[in-house]
């Protein structure tokens, strides 16, 4: 049995989004407490991470758990924002929740025979193809051209050094809302220790995303102690005792096994036939003689340690005593995969014939020995040379094990930040080779692809117009659509009314029948200061297949886009200044816009943007906020350095990928037209095959 829900409403969604922003509202910001949860178990969780709260509830809705999946997916890539992921997502769904029940003229254009469903469906997919487009038409522009005068770097003058202290600073922003008020300058402090040592005279670039890939292997966390007992120590630490350690001084060799040294008959490889008793004993001698001449040719190769992913006979531990060779058995697959990453060799496979030569696939440890902290014996070894990062361990502390969770799961977010920090974010590359005009229709394009609803774009005509002389300045698109019914008998009239002619225009549409926004100029204006038109036709058939003609007259901006970049190390101070600045940049934006409904959409999301700062100044005094607003609008207004009273950094990558997740998701959330919940598993094929349904 399976039921479905048609037609989803926008107050469902914004219902949704708001309980789940009411749970960590009150842990946003620096400020900002902890949420305990707990399970009918009797497992509590006490956190403050936004993600790992969400997503130990316990949803019924599926709509609500692909907001969670949207949030998981952001936090997977840049390692915070869970908490003000939430919160502007609920409100942006709320104004536009707000848009659908009052009578905007310019989402309130329906067509005769259009039912209840049907208008507020058109008005969604409306909303959801300008969210879409918004980042690449819009933001992405703002973000380079107008904010990014604003963006300070981490760098240091020269550009190739990092400035410690901005570094630190960026680090304190990001703990303040990860964990304890208590442990933030302490956990800060930690995570400035180990990106340095594990970047000494390395790539950071190559470095970053092996800590964000093996950070299970490079952290081990022990319960009963304080959490000041945390520490880096250098080298790994192995979650495993040794099965053999036999103490030495010096340099050792390590050699990494992944396949039993004394291998049974049936791991021989080839067909064994025993036809008695004594054939059998003769068997297991002449196996045992192999596993003994391999150690013995360990020991000649001065092999000190042996690092096995699987468990090994007693005859290898008896042997390897002998011979002086310490084993560490049972190493994770991810652990061997580390070790030889950072150490560039191979596992030595016992099962070839290679007794008898010589063994270079193996690493050089200046140390490796036994480490107790509390009541749990590990494995603590350091490599003489590494190719891919200085190999450190970070131990966590803490009274229980949740507590250990907490700031182990802060500490691998702040390095999945910092590796989105140092990563130059192209945001138009695409664009390279094109004017933004040809880019908006595409962009349509690529995102309409709805099987239920083929909305047509007819024609659309893009004049871009600027008062600035300054080819680098954003410039206000105009446009001018018609949506036509979707069925197929309607595309057929289209057709036989509009037939191809000679010309390079593939359709034609009489001015009787488009609909022109009000202020719309005309698109051979000669106040285009660039003096630059474009004359595009698109039709987009029922196979949502594009053509486009394209003519240009000028060249000048061709490449406009070659700069869209954030650079890498680029940060802004905290408590909202970025969405300040996006917001006054948007506002005017929107008031120049000539386009009457890109214009209402664009003020919508500027005030859903000052939710984060109001949110952040709720804690100070009631003033704080408009203060706050009133000092950066008044500094950009007067062409005035911004001097905000944050000394703490965050970083503007980060923050735009976080507009552009809550907005992709929200388009997503819009676009939804059915909901189908299956009550059981389907059958499988034996069983839809049984006598009974014949």
């Amino acid at each position: 049995m399976a039921t479905s829900v048609t037609g989803l409403e926008l107050r469902r969604l914004a219902e949704e989004a708001s309980s789940l922003a009411s749970v960590v509202r009150g842990s946003l910001g620096p400020q900002g407490g902890q949420v305990l949860l707990t399970r009918p178990t009797g497992e509590i969780l006490l956190s403050r991470d936004g993600e790992r709260v969400l997503r130990a509830l316990n949803l019924d809705s599926p709509t609500a758990r692909m907001m969670i999946t949207c949030l998981s997916t952001h936090c997977n890539l840049v390692g915070d924002g869970a908490k003000t992921f939430i919160v502007l997502l609920s409100t942006l769904l709320q104004e536009i929740e707000k848009l659908d029940k009052g009578s905007n003229a310019y989402f309130c254009k329906t067509h005769r025979g259009r039912n209840k469903y049907k208008e507020k469906g058109y008005m969604m997919k409306q909303v959801s193809q300008f969210l879409s487009v918004f980042q690449v038409e819009i933001l992405d522009p703002l973000v380079t051209q107008k904010l990014g005068k604003h963006f300070q770097t981490v760098f240091s003058a020269s550009g190739t050094e990092l400035n410690r202290t901005t570094m630190k600073l960026v680090l304190e922003a990001y703990f303040c809302g990860k964990v304890g008020y208590n442990r933030q300058k302490y956990m800060c402090q930690l995570a400035y220790n180990f990106f340095f040592k594990t970047t000494a005279e390395k790539d950071r670039n190559e470095v970053l995303p092996l800590v964000d890939k093996y950070f299970p292997e490079l952290h081990t966390t022990v319960t009963g102690l304080p959490v000041s007992h945390s520490q880096i120590l250098d080298g790994l630490v192995l979650l495993r005792d040794f099965a053999v350690y036999c103490p030495s001084d010096g340099d050792k060799k390590v050699l990494i096994i992944t396949e039993p040294i004394h291998s049974s008959l049936s791991q021989l490889g080839t067909e064994v036939a025993i036809s008695g008793e004594s054939q059998y004993e003769a068997s297991e001698l002449w196996i045992t003689k192999r596993t003994k001449a391999l150690m013995k040719h360990l020991q000649d190769n001065n092999i000190g340690v042996l690092l096995s992913g699987i468990k090994q006979h007693e005859i290898v531990h008896y042997c390897a005593k002998n011979s002086g060779i310490c084993i560490v058995e049972c190493l994770s697959r991810e652990e061997i995969s580390l070790i030889c990453k950072i150490t560039n060799i191979s596992p030595f496979q016992p099962s070839l014939d290679n007794i008898c030569t010589e063994i270079t696939e193996m690493a050089i440890a200046t140390f490796c020995q036994p480490l107790q902290i509390g009541t749990k014996r590990f494995v603590h070894i350091n490599f003489a040379r590494t190719c891919a990062l200085q190999p450190c361990c970070v131990v966590f502390c803490g009274p229980v094990h949740g507590l250990n969770e907490q700031h182990a799961c802060a500490f691998h977010g702040a390095f999945k930040m910092l590796q989105h920090l140092f990563t130059t974010i192209h945001l138009a590359e695409c664009c390279n080779s094109k004017p933004q005009s040809q880019n908006f229709p595409n962009a349509v394009d690529n995102l309409q692809q709805y099987p239920a609803v083929q909305q047509r774009f007819v024609e659309m005509q893009i004049d871009c117009d600027s008062d600035e002389a300054d080819t680098g300045e954003l410039k206000h698109c105009e446009f001018k659509m018609k949506v036509l019914s979707e069925s197929e008998d309607d595309l057929l009239a289209l057709s036989q009314k509009y037939p191809k002619e000679d010309t390079a225009s593939e359709n034609a549409i009489s001015e009787d029948d488009q609909f022109v926004c009000p202020g719309l100029k005309d698109k051979n204006s000669s106040s285009n200061v660039h003096g630059q038109q474009f004359n595009e036709e698109i039709c987009i058939r029922s196979s949502h297949t594009v053509s486009i003609k394209c003519e240009e007259n000028n060249k000048t901006d061709i490449h406009r886009h070659t700069n869209f970049c954030i650079k890498a190390g680029s940060v802004m101070p905290v408590g909202g200044i970025f969405e300040i600045l996006l917001n006054y940049y948007l506002s005017c934006y929107a008031k120049q816009c000539q386009l009457p409904d890109i214009s209402v959409l664009c003020t919508l999301v500027a005030d859903v943007l000052l939710t984060v700062p109001k949110a952040l100044c709720r804690t100070q005094k009631r003033s704080a906020f408009p203060q706050l607003y009133l000092e950066v609008t008044s500094a950009l207004r007067n062409d005035q350095q911004l001097l905000p009273k944050q000394k703490y950094l965050e970083s503007v990558s980060c923050k735009y990928q976080l507009i552009v997740s809550v907005l992709h998701c929200a388009a997503t959330l819009l676009r939804i037209d059915l909901i189908i919940g299956i009550k059981r598993l389907p059958q499988t094929a034996e069983e839809s095959n049984s006598d009974s349904d014949i």
